[in-house]
Order: C-alpha cells, then sequence, then structure tokens
C-alpha cells in the first residue's frame, strides 16, 4: 500500500495556489472576524507556519513554501513538531479520497521521491 515514508518532501516544498500577499491578507482579516465561516479554508489558518521560497509561474501550483514545523527527530527522521495538532491539509496528504474526479493512476503526490508514488 502507498503510504507516508516520512521523507518531508511535503514540508520543505508545500506547494500552493496563492501568493504570500493573499495570504497574509486573509489571515489578517480571518485574525479581526468574531466568527469564522466553517467553509473558510483552513489553508490561510496555517499562514503563520509557512515560509515563502520562490514562485513557478508555469506550475498549477505556483508559489513554494517551507513549513516552520519542518525538523528532525533525534533519528535524524524528517519530523512534525506539532504532528498531535496538524493542519488538516497535512493529516489528509494526498487528498485523493476527498477529490474522486483525480486520477489516481499515476503518482499520488506531486513530490518525486515522496513515498505515496512507491509502487510498494
Amino acid at each position: 500500500m502507498r503510504q507516508c515514508k516520512r521523507r518531508g518532501y511535503c514540508c520543505q516544498d508545500v506547494r500552493l495556489a496563492e501568493s504570500p500577499e493573499i495570504l497574509q491578507k486573509a489571515y489578517e482579516f480571518w485574525r479581526k472576524s468574531k466568527k469564522v465561516d466553517p467553509s473558510f479554508s483552513e489553508i490561510y489558518l496555517i499562514y503563520p507556519m509557512l515560509t515563502f521560497k520562490f514562485e513557478n509561474e508555469e506550475e498549477d501550483l505556483p508559489y513554494h513554501y517551507y513549513c516552520k514545523h519542518f525538523t528532525r527527530d533525534s533519528d535524524g527522521l524528517p519530523t512534525c513538531s506539532i504532528y498531535p495538532i496538524r493542519p488538516a491539509m497535512c493529516r489528509e496528504f494526498p487528498y485523493y479520497e476527498s477529490v474522486p474526479h483525480l486520477d489516481t493512476s499515476g503518482p499520488l503526490s506531486p513530490y518525486e521521491g515522496c513515498g505515496y508514488n512507491d509502487p510498494d
């Protein structure tokens, strides 16, 4: 079964459609809100966790970020410093169970070398 093998590619290169400016603006708006709409995307809530790396306009998800909670354990394996309370986008990666129209016959993850792409 394809599964996470703790390589950390997704943490070191979080790919999003939103620019740092849009994320910051949405996050600041969210912080001022007395009540958060349940349909409001969690992506804006994780803004403080991300460090912008670069933009590649030729990609569908052109903005690349690094997660500030990516670290290594005592054995040197990639790990998450907030693993028990990590965001849904991390818990549910690579998301395909909730998106039935996506083609899952090929690589499941956009990260070369990711365990979800291993044939096992």
